[in-house]
């Protein structure tokens, strides 16, 4: 599951697509897969997303560390 917005090479990586592919199908499945409004969906639910899929986004470079913060442990 890749819902990376932009080319080939800003996609998110298989850790980060594993990690967060529940919290996608849970919070932001109708948007189609490289949208910006897929995008959007998960930044607007991050303080919901899972640790797993927020720990595989920081590592990513994809989001700050202060997401960590904001995380349900």
């Amino acid at each position: 599951m890749m819902f990376a917005c932009g080319s080939a090479a800003n996609a998110y990586s298989a850790r980060v697509n594993s990690a967060c592919e529940r919290d996608y199908y849970r919070f932001c499945a109708k948007y189609s897969i490289g949208t910006p409004e897929l995008r959007s969906c998960m930044l607007a639910s991050r303080r919901a997303l899972s640790r797993r899929c927020v720990d595989a986004l920081v590592a990513a470079g994809e989001v700050p560390k202060r997401y960590l913060t904001s995380v349900k442990r």
